[in-house]
């Protein structure tokens, strides 16, 4: 009986360990197996982590990113983990919250890093909030370690109050700063 719980449990151990391989950030999803682990193996997403504050106008935008490891993603039909950034922020105007995401648990953050570009910024995927409306990508550059520059690319979309039931009649505003371009932002 023995022989076979050791048998059992030395089958799980080596099924788990060829199923949990490692690769390096910049690996793409779609070339790895299932169950693989694509993992910060150089550290290359600490200097990312922490507050970040930059001044816009009359709007000031505050940045929390934090690292995230060995998050479960699916995407389309591949299941995989991976080491992520998470960033969450608040926009105020005119000292007024108008924005604010900085409560949100890990789950229901709303940008997401998609991994290290070549250049070294990091690229997130951003949902966008209300009937999704911002969804695009944010690119942020290490500067030096007190400042970042940044970029965000909203997606064109059309929302109305027939795709988007709650609707606001003023109509649905991007907060987030998308021009100018290569807004730097100042660690806090």
């Amino acid at each position: 009986m023995k022989n076979k719980i050791f048998l059992f449990l030395t089958l799980l151990l080596i099924s788990i360990s060829c199923n949990a391989q490692q690769y390096p950030l910049n690996t793409n999803y779609r070339t790895i197996p299932d169950n693989s682990y694509i993992k910060d193996i150089n550290n290359e997403y600490n200097k990312f982590v922490g507050n970040w504050k930059a001044t816009i106008n009359n709007k000031e935008v505050n940045l929390s990113i934090i690292k995230q490891d060995n998050r479960p993603i699916v995407i389309l039909n591949k299941s995989y983990y991976s080491d992520v950034l998470l960033l969450r922020y608040n926009v105020l105007e005119n000292n007024q919250i108008v924005e604010n995401t900085l409560d949100f648990t890990n789950d229901k953050v709303k940008a997401i890093s998609m991994g290290i570009e070549i250049d070294g910024s990091v690229l997130f995927d951003y949902e966008g909030l209300k009937c999704l409306v911002g969804n695009g990508f944010i690119n942020l550059v290490y500067i030096d370690p007190s400042h970042l520059k940044w970029n965000y690319q909203p997606q064109s979309t059309v929302i109305t109050n027939k795709n988007c039931s709650d609707y606001p009649a003023g109509g649905i505003k991007i907060n987030l700063p998308y021009e100018p371009k290569d807004i730097i932002f100042t660690k806090q």
